[in-house]
């Protein structure tokens, strides 16, 4: 079992820590403010539940005025 280290992380490496620890599928939800509907940004995890991770789009920038 993965601990709650892979929490802020980006997915895709999140995954490959996961794999190369032998866990096993993952089912991935991914979830977003209901008022904030902007695309793009960096899926990281925010929950962890045994097989099943919650990411949500981060932006990795700050925006520019």
């Amino acid at each position: 079992m993965i601990p709650d280290s892979v929490l802020g992380m980006p997915l895709d490496e999140a995954l490959a820590l996961a794999r190369r620890s032998g866990m096993g599928e993952i089912r991935i939800t991914q979830t977003q403010a209901p008022r904030d509907q902007r695309s793009g940004g960096t899926l990281r995890v925010i929950r962890v539940r045994e097989d099943e991770w919650t990411v949500a789009a981060f932006l990795d920038e700050t925006p520019r005025e």
